[in-house]
């Protein structure tokens, strides 16, 4: 007998279901699809025309012309109707002169028609030929043959007719693709939102040899228009900034924010493993972002859209128009902890994220268009994203401050004021009497304008400090998620070591021969639930954010803290080492540094997940009236270029052990609130780790 009989892949009948309607989720990509390719058919102008496609209506039709170089009977044959075919990736660029970057390259963007209607006719020809070739597409008949239960229908058995017809110019070429028996009707808002989308097909800074136009027409809803995304949308930001980076030199620019100079910058890093990419932000402040509105009241501000060789990547459109629902594939407004005080949200910048084929291989649209692949390369780029937007954080934040001191000084220049006026209508009144009648009116009003300025005072100071304990309260409950995980562990250690001792004295109390086991687990218990206590009574004080300073005794509230890790350190195989200077008191919120020596430890424990040594050493000491702490760790460190991103808020090194870039960003914000700085040090054990150092001024 043969041991070498061999069988070949069939593809079912229903194929076309799972790479149409099935994969492509909405029509509005599926439009997008089908645009794209006449892109890349070196096509300079596409007409998407809507005819009858309105609720009610009676033979819909949607159209898709375009004037590229069109397809003969072989093109037909051998691409066009070949599942998945490689003629794209073989030949990455378009015929001359255009050299188009194709986008398409899986072969079977074309399989959208299906999710917009049942039939299909595809009418081309290339420059040159005398007829046009028609082909003629059922889906109905696909579709018909999976509902038999005879024998298996192979999808490449289905036939499709074909004719040609007399062509008027023999230099005409393009195709067009006429849709019809349409599944759903289309509103006027559909369409004006299909052609904002389409709108962004090209990048704005893409520099195009020859010109790609897409005019969307609908008579019945009186559209005919074409769709372009004007530069004009980015003349009202507030401030714009862009990256590039050097391919010879293989370095990448990071924007960052000097405070200091308060200007932005940028650092010159190394290549990211997902190369190099441009980027242009355009931030817009409330009063842009209004004026923007009014200028463009139905293009949203929508954040980032990523192009590839300059037309856009995944996900090619978006249909949902209410904002709090649409995709957010960068993460940028649904990360895992939302800082409502001074988070950058997508309403409000514009960005454009450039991007190649050749120079980013690892970026890849996910097959139904609605995502990039989850890849290690796309996950750090998105967390390069992360990092420019935090650029514009730490800016927005220094406005907010600006504007909240410029309304105070303005204030209370306006009560300064007000007292040199009563004062100089006094003066007017000690020099001529007689105008006293006239005068005393005008110096009450005055007087009353006064007292209401320093209402506004009272009010806006209570304001902020209402404002200030409420934000005090947010992070310390940012920080307890880890410690509560943390607590979670430690209460049913403790439990269960209370139940057994329970039990013991359940079963066999009173017996003198065991009398030494009770009293040892008598004190056991008893300390046991002074922990519990002391937790319970740790997490009651969150909700209290008192920021009255009081005397606090470093080294009893160190050891404090840290002792309540024992049980995390003894899992985790972790080695604590201290040196805390006896006496040592300090002027200040207690809760700050709960919340800064917490953080640090959360931060150090996720950092030594996977070391084989793992030491933690935690210390400090008074330096020319300043108190110098160090938190050192074993763990993985923080990459050179990091060293001032690590403390914005979302930014984090230990993303796989589960850190939310949270824990250091609280940790900077108290020492900021303590008068201190924080900064990335020199590890304390050499080449591994990393050495965490704050700085606060010392009062005794």
């Amino acid at each position: 007998m043969d041991d070498n009989h061999k069988l070949k892949w069939r593809f079912d009948v229903s194929t076309f279901r799972l790479i149409g309607r099935d994969l492509i989720t909405d029509r509005v990509t599926a439009l997008f699809e089908l645009v794209k390719n006449c892109y890349d058919a070196n096509a300079q102008n596409v007409n998407v025309i809507f005819e009858n496609v309105g609720a009610g209506k009676k033979q819909a039709v949607i159209r898709v012309e375009d004037d590229g170089y069109g397809m003969s009977f072989e093109d037909i044959r051998d691409k066009w109707m070949v599942i998945g075919t490689s003629s794209k990736r073989a030949r990455p660029y378009s015929p001359k002169p255009f050299n188009r970057k194709c986008v398409g390259e899986k072969g079977i963007g074309r399989f959208a028609v299906d999710k917009l209607g049942d039939k299909v006719s595809v009418i081309t020809k290339k420059e040159g030929e005398e007829k046009w070739l028609k082909v003629d597409i059922d889906w109905t008949a696909y579709y018909t043959e999976t509902e038999k239960e005879a024998d298996i229908r192979l999808f490449t058995d289905m036939e499709n007719v074909y004719t040609y017809n007399d062509a008027e110019n023999s230099d005409a070429s393009g195709t067009k693709l006429i849709i019809t028996s349409i599944r759903e009707p289309w509103t006027k808002k559909e369409i004006e939102h299909l052609m904002r989308e389409i709108s962004k097909i090209v990048s704005p800074f893409a520099n195009l040899s020859y010109p790609f136009k897409v005019r969307v027409i609908a008579p019945e809803f009186d559209i005919d228009q074409e769709s372009i995304r004007s530069l004009d949308d980015f003349n009202n930001a507030t401030i714009s900034l862009s990256i590039d980076f050097d391919e010879t030199k293989k370095l990448q620019q990071s924007i960052f924010y000097d405070k200091e100079k308060s200007t932005f910058n940028y650092h010159l890093i190394p290549l990211k493993p997902f190369g190099g990419i441009r980027m242009k932000i355009f931030f817009f402040d409330e009063p842009a972002r209004r004026n923007y509105r009014k200028a463009f009241p139905n293009d949203p501000i929508d954040g980032f859209k990523v192009y590839r060789d300059g037309i856009i990547a995944t996900p090619f459109a978006e249909t949902n128009e209410i904002q709090d629902l649409k995709r957010d594939i960068l993460g940028i407004d649904k990360r895992v902890y939302q800082d409502i005080f001074n988070r950058i949200s997508t309403r409000e910048f514009l960005g454009v994220i450039d991007i190649t084929k050749n120079g980013n291989p690892q970026i890849i649209d996910a097959t139904n268009r609605q995502d990039f692949v989850d890849n290690d390369e796309y996950r750090e780029m998105k967390k390069f994203i992360i990092t420019q937007l935090n650029a514009l954080q730490d800016y927005k934040v220094e406005m907010r401050q600006a504007k909240r001191d410029n309304a105070q000084e303005g204030l209370k220049a306006a009560s300064d004021d007000i007292n040199s006026l009563v004062e100089a209508f006094n003066d007017i009144v000690a020099q001529k009497p007689e105008l006293k009648l006239t005068v005393e009116p005008l110096i009450k009003q005055v007087r009353k304008t006064g007292r209401s300025v320093k209402t506004a005072i009272s009010e806006q100071k209570k304001a902020l400090e209402d404002f200030t304990r409420k934000e005090n309260i947010y992070m310390s409950i940012m920080s307890l998620q880890q410690f509560a995980i943390n607590i979670t562990h430690a209460v049913r250690t403790t439990l269960n070591q209370i139940r057994d001792r329970v039990e013991f004295f359940y079963r066999y109390y009173p017996d003198p021969e065991e009398e030494d086991l009770f009293i040892l687990y008598s004190k056991e218990m008893y300390e046991r639930f002074k922990v519990l206590n002391r937790v319970i009574n740790y997490m009651l004080s969150y909700s209290q954010s008192n920021l009255t300073p009081e005397e606090v005794d470093l080294k009893n509230t160190f050891e404090e803290i840290l002792g309540e890790y024992d049980d995390v350190f003894s899992r985790e195989g972790i080695s604590l080492q201290t040196d805390f200077p006896d006496k040592l008191v300090l002027n200040a919120n207690r809760q700050f540094f709960r919340d800064i020596l917490q953080n640090l430890i959360d931060n150090s424990v996720k950092a030594m997940a996977k070391s084989e040594q793992k030491v933690i050493r935690c210390s400090y000491e008074v330096q020319n009236d300043m108190l110098e702490i160090l938190v050192s760790d074993t763990g993985i460190g923080i990459p050179q270029e990091d060293n001032e991103q690590i403390f914005a808020l979302y930014y984090t090194t230990t993303e796989l052990q589960g850190g939310a870039g949270v824990g250091l960003y609280i940790v900077k914000t108290r020492v900021q609130s303590l008068g201190g700085s924080v900064a990335v040090v020199d590890s304390e054990f050499g080449e591994i780790g990393t050495t965490i150092k704050i700085t606060i001024p010392f009062k005794k």
